[in-house]
């Protein structure tokens, strides 16, 4: 039994404490069904193909714009965040980590290039398959095989589109870890952006007095980097989830850091990823 639980459980009379926890599923599994709403009309606004793949055993999503992507050259891989690994308040392990608001989908949505979304093991499919228990989306949400699984996934696409000869990848929070991680094993990879990303992740659970993420890789720890690709860093001002402050010395050497003035944790909405996007891209350009 959870703290939670066993709280409630001495200050609520029997009947009401059932009562309570029926409410709780019910609000969760209308809680689901609103999210898979908010997936699908995503999904569907922006005319993706979607498609699962198996790699290192897990099964994983992918949504590609077709259209675009049949024409070859450069294309956007997005990167979802950590979603909701845990419930009721950081006390219990969620049964399932897929996010109720996907940014990364979001920001694709907002971008008119060539893209794909690349999903993270155990996240919207294959929940249930055997291979998914929770040290997957907890502590070890970017060890060793989950980033394997996902350079595995992103090489046989790639593979299988020949006229795709660069890659920019894009991840949104714990995403931007797992770009940060990728870029280091996918030769396509030219440039990666991290958007409020964790990116030592011992610092991130200390502050937060989270668990530590045992098993997972740490970008603050990685001594080498390609010195081919363009790396970018995105941050807020305002967010007190990940501070920049905190943040900094994890970056790779020579990583453009953008700090917005006026956000939090969550970016960037009603368009504004487009203007940041394009300020990127000059960037980019820019970079030796």
């Amino acid at each position: 039994m959870s703290r939670l639980k066993s709280t409630l459980a001495g200050l609520l009379p029997p009947v009401f404490l059932s009562f309570l926890l029926v409410f709780s599923v019910g609000g969760l599994v209308a809680g689901c069904a609103g999210s898979q709403a908010r997936f699908e009309s995503l999904r569907d606004s922006a005319s993706l193909r979607q498609e699962v793949v198996s790699a290192q055993g897990f099964r994983l999503l992918l949504l590609e714009r077709s259209r675009l992507i049949e024409q070859g050259g450069h294309v956007h891989v997005y990167i979802e965040g950590d979603g909701r690994p845990w419930i009721a308040g950081g006390e219990v392990v969620a049964a399932d980590p897929t996010p109720r608001k996907p940014m990364a989908l979001e920001l694709l949505v907002q971008d008119e290039r060539a893209a794909l979304y690349l999903g993270r093991p155990c996240y919207f499919v294959g929940v249930g398959d055997a291979v998914c228990s929770p040290q997957w989306w907890t502590s070890q949400r970017y060890s060793e095989r989950v980033v394997q699984a996902m350079a595995d996934a992103l090489a046989d696409w790639l593979a299988r589109r020949p006229a795709i000869n660069s890659v920019s990848l894009v991840g949104y929070s714990g995403g931007g870890v797992l770009a940060m991680l990728l870029g280091e094993r996918v030769p396509q990879v030219r440039r990666v952006v991290s958007i409020v990303a964790p990116l030592d992740h011992e610092r991130w659970t200390a502050l937060h007095g989270y668990s530590p993420l045992a098993g997972s890789l740490n970008v603050a720890s990685a001594r080498h980097w390609r010195p081919d690709v363009v790396r970018q860093a995105i941050f807020g001002a305002e967010d007190k989830n990940v501070p920049a402050v905190a943040m900094l010395h994890a970056l790779p050497p020579g990583t453009e850091v953008l700090v917005l003035p006026g956000m939090a944790h969550e970016c960037c909405g009603d368009q504004a990823w487009t203007s940041i996007l394009g300020r990127l891209n000059k960037a980019a350009a820019a970079s030796p």
